[in-house]
């Protein structure tokens, strides 16, 4: 019988900038090359298309598992992949390992489908609309459901554990998702059919499915939130982290890096002043690449150093400021570039290992994968206006944008189906996800941050967490607001596994077992009712 999950959405975020672009800032994602946690590589059989009766075609799935701290009858702490090779998001999720010990907990982490070595089919999988038609969330988060209802019902030990979905950014909108779409996998609410319906309604939300979801994105589509709001998010953490004279140094760049462009031999003092690995033959392709760049290290403006997204030093924003507060954009047109360039040289150099850089993706197939999906169901609108932002103007025309993926991809987005198989922004019913967000995480511009829009679900407001700052390992640098958010989601995870421990008992029994009594169920309810924490 299917295990009761407690999605723990804890919803992490990345940046993308362009018509036809990524979440995550794919091209900066690394790929560990040692791993720091113990867990095996397994592989689970599961259906292509989950819709259909067609075929019945499977791919293996590939899934990390690790038991060295599971007693059984212990929670399953499940990660909802992402866009991206499985092991990064194990490596770079320290939430989970530094809490399974105190949870007794196993760890599942999930790779998403037509990501990593998860290809349904092989080396075909991209080849045309008919092979990369599949790669949708809706059909990701089918995998995952065929995955825990398998583990669940297949392995003894697990047969009595409950689920707790974890993941950040668009895997925390997975596992928000999964709460929405599969409570069918709850076992609490058929425990309870035995009682009257006006003690039924009394119920408390916690034993079903729930989730905890950091840095999670769920309103970034079109017509649910401002398309200029990761820029403006974006733009307030270099004026905090760097300074207002960085943030209006940055801004004005951007005509300078064009006119520069023009100039009698300025596409190769760019390249030269940018270390590019190949020719600068459009300036579009270097300011693309910058914008993204800038997005992201406010994206990870982590007070430690760290390999997720690039390898950057602590606090990234202000490293990156130190040679932008004094320069002049009003210099001569090269030299007011070069200081631009050598402070970004400096930062992506950090390690002192890059030998030049690269500003194309074709070498990043999971990047490419993300440009497929974000022209079918991951639509992101993007924008900027320089009037509210550092960044150059940009605009969001869905004609054009669906053109584009026409000519791309030879597929069109769906721009309404978010608000029909996501929920869109009218998610007032939905209960027991935990939202957190940090203030300095440009994605928090479409999560949710208001308890009153989500009354049934716990919101985290963190004034110094970037991005999913809360889903990675406790570091001695992080800030109290970020270990008081970890506090929280710990403490709300031990309520839903202590009520859940107890609900499986209530109503469906082995034969010859007893059911608990009226007066023990009313007591119960009477001790766990409580009015909801706005």
């Amino acid at each position: 019988m299917p295990s009761a999950i407690l999605s723990l959405f804890l919803v992490a975020v990345f940046v993308t900038i362009g018509p036809v672009h990524s979440i995550y800032s794919s091209r900066f994602l690394t790929i560990p090359k040692e791993t720091k946690y113990e867990y095996e590589t397994k592989y689970f059989d599961s259906l292509v298309d989950h819709f259909s009766f067609t075929g019945g075609k499977t791919f293996p799935l590939k899934y990390l598992i690790s038991t060295k701290s599971f007693v059984k009858g212990g929670p399953i702490l499940f990660y909802t992949g992402n866009e991206g090779p499985i092991e990064t998001f194990a490596e770079n999720t320290g939430f989970m390992w530094d809490n399974a010990p105190v949870l007794k907990a196993a760890l599942i982490f999930a790779e998403h489908r037509y990501y990593g070595a998860s290809l349904p089919f092989g080396n075909e999988s991209f080849q045309d609309p008919e092979h990369f038609g599949f790669l949708t969330a809706e059909q990701a988060l089918a995998d995952y459901a065929a995955l825990i209802a398998n583990l669940t019902t297949t392995n003894p030990d697990f047969q009595s554990s409950p689920v707790v979905a974890v993941g950040g950014s668009y895997g925390g909108m997975l596992a928000a998702w999964m709460r929405m779409k599969y409570p069918n996998l709850v076992l609490g609410d058929i425990s309870l059919r035995f009682l009257p319906q006006s003690l039924f309604a009394m119920v408390p939300m916690a034993p079903n499915h729930s989730s905890i979801a950091s840095s999670a994105p769920v309103w970034m589509f079109p017509n649910m939130s401002d398309c200029g709001g990761f820029s403006l998010v974006a733009t307030e953490v270099f004026k905090k982290n760097g300074s207002e004279e960085c943030e209006k140094n940055v801004g004005a760049i951007w005509d300078r890096i064009t006119d520069l462009s023009k100039a009698p031999s300025g596409m190769a003092l760019l390249t030269n002043m940018f270390k590019l690995c190949e020719p600068l033959t459009e300036v579009q392709q270097l300011t693309g690449y910058l914008k993204d760049f800038l997005g992201t290290i406010a994206m990870v403006n982590y007070p430690y150093s760290a390999s997720f997204l690039g390898n950057f030093p602590p606090w990234p924003v202000s490293y990156f400021c130190q040679n932008l507060n004094t320069f002049d954009p009003e210099e001569q047109l090269a030299i007011a570039v070069s200081h631009f360039a050598t402070s970004f040289r400096r930062l992506t150099n950090y390690t002192k290992t890059q030998k030049c850089v690269n500003l194309t993706e074709d070498s990043n197939i999971d990047g490419k994968t993300w440009e497929r999906q974000t022209c079918m169901d991951m639509i992101e609108p993007e924008c900027s206006d320089p009037a509210r932002s550092m960044f150059p103007p940009s605009q969001w025309d869905a004609e054009v944008y669906s053109l584009n993926c026409q000519k791309k991809f030879a597929v069109r987005p769906r721009f309404g189906l978010a608000n029909i198989a996501f929920w869109g922004k009218h998610i007032r019913t939905a209960s027991n996800i935990v939202f957190s967000n940090g203030d300095l995480d440009p994605w928090s511009a479409y999560g949710v941050l208001d308890n009153a829009d989500v009354p049934h679900c716990n919101v985290i407001r963190i004034p110094s967490g970037a991005h999913h700052l809360d889903l990675r390992a406790a570091n001695d640098a992080d800030p109290e607001d970020v270990k008081n958010a970890r506090a929280s989601q710990m403490e709300i995870i031990q309520k839903w596994i202590s009520q859940w421990e107890f609900f499986p008992n209530l109503g469906v029994r082995k034969p010859g077992k007893s059911s608990r009594s009226f007066r023990d169920v009313f007591v119960y309810l009477i001790s766990v009712v409580r009015p909801n924490p706005r």
